[in-house]
């Protein structure tokens, strides 16, 4: 019997920003790292340099379910009699707005400016938790790492374009399907859900 087979009903390991940064590295054929040191081998800085700019890349390019926040902003300025734009400052952990409930916004810069002094606002937060992250953020997120470091690593412009076919056609549409499916898991109308049950049907 196997260790998972013995193991079945413990919980899985939380995954950690060096465990996804080894699940990059294997995708290039390096050996795992033990830690994220800006002053370590190659792989570690590398993996220093390259693991938060990716993780906010891929946090800005869907609405991913256990990134979406909300808030209530309130503006430093008064609305006067002719209803000009006051200015509202995002949160410090938003990357990207995504609903704005006061309508005639306008993002300038970190600020929403409408005509209302209090405004409530859906965002993108930059979430730097890994238990936060479902799996198949965590395969594009590994992905694109694994692009990022490819030319410093292993200088392979065949093996990045590869890496980058693949979190482009592959891993990034999957993991945003299926995202938005979660998302409207009560809409039996929705139509990401027909086709993923269409799927199933054909698989079985």
């Amino acid at each position: 019997m196997s260790d998972i087979d013995e193991n079945e009903n413990t919980p899985a390991p939380v995954p950690t920003a060096v465990d996804i940064c080894n699940l990059a590295l294997s995708k290039l054929g390096e050996s795992p790292i033990d830690g994220i040191d800006p002053n370590g081998t190659l792989p570690q800085r590398m993996c220093y340099l390259h693991y938060h700019p990716v993780r906010r890349e891929v946090l800005c390019v869907n609405r991913w379910t256990f990134a979406v926040k909300r808030a209530t902003l309130y503006s430093s300025e008064t609305v006067d009699e002719n209803m000009h734009a006051v200015p509202h400052t995002l949160p410090t952990d938003c990357l990207r707005v995504l609903e704005v409930g006061t309508p005639g916004w306008t993002l300038r810069g970190r600020c929403i400016f409408c005509p209302a002094e209090e405004i409530t606002l859906r965002y993108i937060a930059d979430v730097e938790d890994p238990e936060l992250f479902d799996p198949l953020f965590i395969d594009a997120f590994t992905c694109l790492l694994a692009c990022k470091m490819c030319i410093p690593l292993i200088n392979s412009t065949t093996v990045r374009q590869s890496l980058l076919e693949e979190y482009q056609r592959i891993a990034l549409p999957q993991a945003s399907h299926f995202n938005a499916v979660q998302e409207h898991s009560n809409d039996e109308d929705h139509p990401l859900l027909r086709l993923w049950k269409q799927s199933l049907g054909r698989n079985h």
